[in-house]
């Protein structure tokens, strides 16, 4: 036996079955998991698995940790994929001494404060911020920068509690009884959105990819859809991959998947744009993103997550900039949730360019706590051209067609009211 892996487990798909990457029986490996998350864990192989009620628990997890080591001995590598189990792993590693990322590096990949202030240290542009964890901080930054500026968590992910405020009104009424402990506050800055998926392998980065976006995560979160297309401007990718090296530097990492989110600005001057940090995430991207490296690119970016850290070997072509182009487009829930899908509308064929696509069948419910996971579709394309691409998404959005109706109230056609339909636009 090699290593002693603990593994912290949220993940209730695919993602979760770890010993598809992960030799079980070369490397003891035992498992804190969530109820949902246990299903997908391989039981004959695993070492050991705790079910506990709430992963954030710090007091249960080192507490169930300790167990563990008593049982069977201490760790050598603690592994958590999800952005949200990155805390309770770096207390685990501080408190029984396990190499790896404790909690002050945890922060920087994290705290979005601290990430922004090492990111500004290394030279890059990054919005003005500050923490403000009381409303008159908040209403200080409101009078320095003006509006629209950002309100946000420090540690947030998927648009969760982010604003956007654009009028003394609007504050006023979002820090009505708001909770501001963990509040940090940012400049608005107007550019189009690019993410940039990598690997970083004994800190050289073998493989990245900027992708620009129709619309934002907020945007989709707040109901527009919201599509992503490959770059394929070779200058461009040129500059934004010499940005993330450097992103990745000022953060110190060095084996990890990361998910980096940038704004093309046009500078004050006029002359020219730059690239501002806006955040980034030591995991493998959300959404599509994921599955459409493994589709396209034929990368597992999980898989890839968990090698490099645990320093297994990891071989990982360049990114082809002369190879395919690939891009996706997730349908938001309808306006009013819960919703029950009566219909929707396979477009496979029908639109060029496009490869997959996963729809919720009949009788679905979307709640609107989804996320980028559970959606009113999701689109995949490959094309030559990044052009070929965007174009499929328009055809797509053009062609869409939800049918739907209110949980609670009957569907159309059996005494309920008419049809209802939910199309939306890329932002």
């Amino acid at each position: 036996m090699n290593r002693h892996v603990l593994i912290i487990n949220r993940w209730t798909n695919s993602f979760a079955e770890y010993h598809r990457y992960i030799d079980h029986t070369a490397d003891r490996v035992a498992y804190l998991t969530t109820a949902a998350g246990r299903p997908p864990l391989d039981g004959e192989l695993a070492e050991d698995i705790r079910v506990l009620s709430d992963l954030s628990d710090t007091a249960d997890v080192l507490a169930q940790t300790a167990r563990l080591v008593e049982l069977y001995g201490p760790f050598t590598h603690v592994l958590a994929l999800s952005e949200f189990d990155l805390e309770p792993a770096g207390e685990i590693r501080r408190h029984f001494g396990i190499p790896g990322r404790g909690p002050e590096e945890v922060a920087a990949v994290r705290d979005k404060v601290v990430m922004k202030g090492l990111v500004a240290a290394a030279g890059l542009r990054v919005p003005a911020f500050r923490e403000t964890p009381t409303a008159g901080l908040v209403r200080e930054f409101a009078a320095r920068h003006g509006y629209p500026f950002v309100l946000k968590p420090r540690a947030g992910a998927d648009s969760q509690g982010v604003h956007v405020v654009r009028s003394e009104a609007q504050l006023d009424t979002l820090l009505t009884g708001a909770g501001l402990a963990d509040a940090q506050c940012e400049e608005f800055i107007d550019g189009a959105l690019y993410q940039i998926d990598g690997v970083v392998k004994g800190g050289r980065l073998l493989t990245s990819r900027a992708w620009r976006c129709g619309g934002s995560c907020l945007d989709f979160a707040t109901g527009t859809a919201f599509s992503s297309v490959a770059n394929d401007d070779r200058d461009f990718e040129k500059r934004v991959t010499d940005f993330a090296e450097r992103v990745c530097t000022a953060l110190d990492l060095t084996d990890d998947v990361f998910h980096l989110e940038v704004f093309r600005a046009p500078r004050p001057s006029g002359d020219g744009d730059d690239l501002v940090f806006l955040e980034i995430g030591a995991r493998a991207g959300g959404g599509q993103v994921r599955v459409i490296w493994e589709e396209v690119y034929g990368v597992d970016l999980v898989a890839a997550s968990a090698r490099v850290q645990l320093g297994d070997d990891v071989t990982i072509a360049p990114m082809d900039l002369d190879g395919p182009v690939a891009g996706y487009l997730m349908m938001p829930e309808p306006p009013v949730r819960p919703a029950v899908v009566d219909a929707v509308t396979s477009l496979v064929g029908q639109v060029p360019a496009l490869c997959s696509e996963t729809l919720p069948p009949p009788g679905t419910v979307l709640s609107g706590n989804g996320g980028a996971v559970h959606t009113a579709g999701t689109f995949r394309y490959r094309a030559e051209r990044s052009e070929q691409v965007e174009e499929a998404i328009r055809q797509t959005l053009a062609a869409y067609r939800l049918d739907w109706h209110p949980q609670g109230e009957q569907p159309a056609g059996a005494g309920g009211p008419a049809t209802r339909e939910a199309v939306h636009v890329v932002g």
